[in-house]
Order: C-alpha cells, then sequence, then structure tokens
C-alpha cells in the first residue's frame, strides 16, 4: 500500500427512539464534501482475518449485477450465514479493495474503506467469497444513490409521462428520445408487490425476495419506473455529463398516509398509530388509513445499511387533513433523522428533496365529466416550514409549473419533467456541481419570522435570494400571504411589501397568531401569488406558527 487513506467516521448512536446524527438545525445547508480522489492501486486493503471461510453464506438481495455504490462513502455489504457458521469470515474484493468479516449471530457485514470517486465505467466486478463459495456482481458503477419515496405522484410512470409529452421532444425525454446508453440504473418496489410480512406490525423484512433487483435503464425498465425519478436522474446525468452515474430506488405506495412510511420506532415516537387488538395491527390516520408502518418495514427496512447521495420526497396529499397535516413537519422530519442514522458511515446529514404541491384548480363552471381535487394548500404550506427544523432539507418549488385550469386530474399534474429539473439543478448545487448555486437553482426559501410587539406585524427573511427579491410584476407589493387567527388555522389573505434585498413585511389589522404563504390549493404562480428571487424562481410556501 502507497499511502494510508485517512477516514473520519461520525459515530452518532442509535438511542432507542431514533438518531439525531445531523448539524444542528438553523444553520442552513451543508455543501456534500467532494469525494476523495482515489487511485485502484491505492485503495486500502485490510489485513487478513486470521479465522477459517464460513462454509456457507448469503448475500442481501439488494445487492446485484447493474447496481450503483454511492461515491465519498464507506460501501457495505452484508448477508447471512448459519449460526453455526459464527466465527468464521467471508471476504470481499472491489476496484483494489478488499475486506473481510466475522460472521456474528448468524450475520456479516463487509465494509469497503475507502471513499471512491464517481465512475461510469462497465466492468467492474464486486467479488463475495470464502474459500468454498463464490458471488460476483457485474459492471457495478460508482455514483450517486437516491431513494425516490411517495405515493401516486412518485409512482407517476415514465409510460404516463409519455403519454403526456410529444413523442420526439428530446428535452423532456418523449417516447422517442429515450438514451439508453446512460448510466441510470433503477430498482423498483412497490406496495403492489408483497414482500412477505404481515403489513401493520412491528415484523421487518430482513431482505427483499426479488433476484437482480438493480436494472440497467432499458425501455422496458424506464416505463414503469417512477418518471419523477427517472427524470431526476436523467437530469443530474446530462449536467455531469455522464461522469456521474445515478441508482434511483423507487418505493412507491399510492394513495397511502406518512404514517404507512414509518419505521416502528419513529410511529411509537410520534403516536402516528393505534394498535387495534381485534386485527391485532397499528392502523394510522389520514386519506386512504389502513395499517400503518408496512411500507418502511416491508420496502425500506432491508435498504437500511445502503449508502446514498440523498432522497427525493413527493408524498403528503393523503395528510391533507388538519389530523395529519398539523403535525406532519415534526413526523417527517423525525423520520429524516431516523434514516440518517442508518444510511451513511460518512455523510449522516444527507439532503432531502421534497416536491411542493403544484397548484390544482377545482371543476370549471358547466363540467360535467368526473374531476379530481383535494384540497393540498394547507399540507403544501406546512410542509415548507420543515426548511426551518432540519438541516439539509430542500423544498422544490412547484407553484410556477401548473396552471391548467382545465385538467381533470391536476392531483396528478403533468409536470414531473419540470420538477424533476428543477429537483436535479438543486441537489447539483448542493453537490458543488460546477454552476449550480442554491442562488440559481432554488426559490426563495423562509429563514425566519418576528413579530412586532402588538403581534400585527411580521418580518420575514428569507434564504436563496439571489441578488434580491423581487415580484413578477416589478412592484414591492407582495400577494399570496395568509394571517393565522389559530396556531394551525388560516385566516385572513393579506399582502406583504418587499422592504430589502431578503426582507418582506406582512401588516395585519389584528394580532398575528402566524403567518403563512402559498396556503391555498389553486394559488398560482404570476397571478394571485408573485415573490421570487432574481433568478426568477418562486418562493417556497410555508406555514409558522408564532
Amino acid at each position: 500500500m502507497k499511502k494510508t487513506i485517512a477516514i473520519l467516521l461520525a459515530t452518532c448512536l442509535l438511542p432507542a427512539a431514533f438518531a439525531a446524527c445531523t448539524t444542528d438545525p438553523g444553520t442552513g445547508p451543508v455543501s456534500t464534501p467532494a469525494p476523495t480522489e482515489v487511485p485502484v492501486e491505492d485503495v486500502m486493503r485490510d489485513t487478513p482475518i486470521d479465522a477459517p471461510y464460513a462454509a456457507a453464506f448469503t448475500v442481501s438481495r439488494v445487492f446485484s449485477n447493474d447496481m450503483v455504490v454511492q461515491r465519498g462513502e464507506l460501501i457495505r455489504v452484508w448477508g447471512w450465514a448459519d449460526e453455526s457458521e459464527n466465527g468464521k469470515k467471508v471476504s470481499g474484493e472491489f476496484m483494489g479493495m478488499f475486506t473481510e468479516a466475522l460472521v456474528e449471530d448468524g450475520e456479516w457485514v463487509l465494509t469497503f474503506k475507502a471513499r471512491l470517486a464517481a465512475n461510469p465505467e462497465k466492468g467492474n466486478s464486486m467479488r463475495i467469497y470464502t474459500d468454498t463459495q463464490e458471488v460476483v456482481f457485474e459492471d457495478v458503477l460508482v455514483g450517486d444513490v437516491y431513494m425516490v419515496i411517495g405515493q401516486s405522484n412518485a409512482a407517476y410512470s415514465m409510460t404516463n409521462h409519455w403519454d403526456a409529452v410529444d413523442k420526439d421532444d428530446e428535452e423532456r425525454c418523449g417516447k422517442n428520445t429515450l438514451d439508453t446508453t446512460l448510466p441510470i440504473r433503477l430498482n423498483y418496489r412497490t406496495f403492489m408487490v408483497p414482500n412477505g410480512i404481515k403489513r401493520g406490525t412491528e415484523e421487518v423484512a430482513k431482505d427483499i425476495k426479488v433476484k437482480n433487483s438493480w436494472k440497467d435503464a432499458k425501455r422496458a425498465t424506464v416505463a414503469s419506473f417512477s418518471a419523477i425519478g427517472y427524470l431526476f436522474a436523467l437530469n443530474i446525468v446530462r449536467f455531469t455529463g455522464g461522469k456521474v452515474p445515478v441508482g434511483m430506488i423507487e418505493i412507491d405506495g399510492n394513495g397511502l398516509p406518512l404514517g404507512t412510511f414509518l419505521p416502528n420506532a419513529v410511529a411509537e415516537v410520534n403516536k402516528t398509530d393505534k394498535f387495534d387488538s381485534s386485527e391485532g395491527i397499528y392502523k394510522t390516520s389520514g386519506v386512504n388509513a389502513g395499517a400503518g408502518r408496512y411500507i418502511y418495514n416491508e420496502y425500506m427496512y432491508p435498504f437500511e445499511r445502503y449508502a446514498m447521495a440523498g432522497i427525493l420526497w413527493y408524498q403528503g396529499e393523503s395528510d391533507m387533513l388538519d389530523e395529519n397535516a398539523n403535525v406532519y413537519p415534526k413526523v417527517f422530519t423525525d423520520y429524516v433523522e431516523y434514516m440518517r442514522g442508518t444510511h451513511n458511515l460518512v455523510r449522516r446529514d444527507f439532503p432531502v428533496y421534497f416536491i411542493e404541491f403544484p397548484s390544482e384548480y377545482q371543476r370549471p363552471e358547466g363540467w360535467t365529466d368526473p374531476w379530481h381535487f383535494m384540497a393540498f394548500g394547507k399540507i403544501r404550506a406546512e410542509m415548507g416550514s420543515m426548511v426551518t427544523m432540519k438541516n439539509n432539507l430542500y423544498q422544490v418549488m412547484s407553484s410556477d409549473l401548473w396552471n391548467d385550469r382545465t385538467y381533470f386530474n391536476s392531483l396528478h399534474p403533468d409536470c414531473k419533467y419540470e420538477q424533476a429539473l428543477r429537483a436535479a439543478k438543486i441537489a447539483c448545487a448542493v453537490n458543488g456541481e460546477e454552476g449550480f448555486t442554491l442562488e440559481n437553482a432554488s426559490g426563495p426559501i423562509v429563514e425566519s419570522v418576528t413579530y412586532s410587539k402588538n403581534g400585527k406585524t411580521a418580518t420575514i427573511k428569507y434564504k436563496n435570494v439571489g441578488n434580491g427579491l423581487k415580484t413578477t410584476d416589478g412592484g414591492n407589493t407582495v400577494r399570496g400571504f395568509t394571517g393565522l387567527s389559530a396556531p394551525h388555522t388560516l385566516g385572513e389573505h393579506l399582502t406583504g411589501t418587499i422592504t430589502g434585498k431578503d426582507t418582506v413585511v406582512v401588516k395585519s389589522d389584528k394580532a398575528l397568531a402566524g403567518i403563512a404563504y402559498n396556503a391555498v390549493e389553486w394559488y398560482y404562480f404570476g397571478d394571485e401569488i408573485n415573490l421570487c428571487n432574481s433568478a426568477g424562481i418562486p418562493a417556497g410556501a410555508f406555514l409558522l406558527n408564532k
């Protein structure tokens, strides 16, 4: 070995409830550290363990040919063996690295200890072996791994997207323009395919059932995959010139509320479900509520130690009612902290990009066919407040991306490309990709709100303003605020005034219990709301209690 690669590990311990392993909230976004550039000949090779080899072992099925492993992270690979193999070892090799692990309590975990740079080249194999058995994974890429998680808008497939765009639209990836040569790999998990646990219980699936879980992004694979997930990956690959492969893991649960996506610990702490002794399951609340916890326990738990770059989140529609909406920010940020305590060993506070719900419109006068509408304004604003609660949460503004007042199903708007594009730009800014900053990729997000002594005036400070806040009509009057008459309770509509580069002042005739922006479902950027930064990107919705 020519040199020693020193790696400082975060040593957050998971307490009984869940981990809290990120930077203190309120300190602002943290840029992703660039991965250490490590030549193959200089990577770490562990000293062999003085122990006999296990006679037989299995590797978790979350690993397969065509997978992407996370750049800049320590890569863990795990599996199982009979408990009679305890004290015996399993070996692993990948891109010049060598490591070994002992079987303990019937499980083994290999940790490759070099932080690799992105590598889009095919031909790299990962070998897990003993002296009698070998498992080889072919064409393993090193890049950025993301989970795309959510309900029907996350599950909205590329086939749906192709039905809505011109087939020859190259920019928006029309059906005839799909490039299957790009370094994108897809891993699809859906609640419609059971994974072998009793739903609504504390039971977890330690592995997935499907072999070859990772797939090259060929047409048939892409067609059924999350549109916003694939298009997010596509744009990152385009922006990085194909040098950074992207692996997307889709976890979807159509129509399901947040309580179904939570691990046991977070559900217990936040009391998001109640045990129904007659059925023997935990039941959560929300639209289409039923069994709780199972999306996590069944589909996400097997990936708990898989290192990743972040999460793309498109969910919350089924949490629109006050019972769920009012507590959503607390529950979701606890959920994020839990996941930050399990996946990564180096970058614990990985970013989460959550999609802001676009404008939505009620049935036009005289319309007789079915019309799909749910009131998302309140939950949209409640979710926007999460950026003030935890570090490295990023709101993907959507208020300027959908304005078709005649579309019968704006619950599922055909703007997934535009949302994915904006999310990808924000991710590239967070990752430090050349040319992207939060000032030109994101819209303004609320940083703080202060109040006058009589409580009638709110002063709102924003981040990501670029050269300064502005309105779409060039004036200083900001439309789209709502005063709160009580905590979490929308009151009168208000206007504000831009008073500085990053400041808006809102005045009311009554004492305010808080302030919200873009909290009405049919507000559209440029008409009903008009605040943006110097790049013209709209400000994010929020609701903050006093």
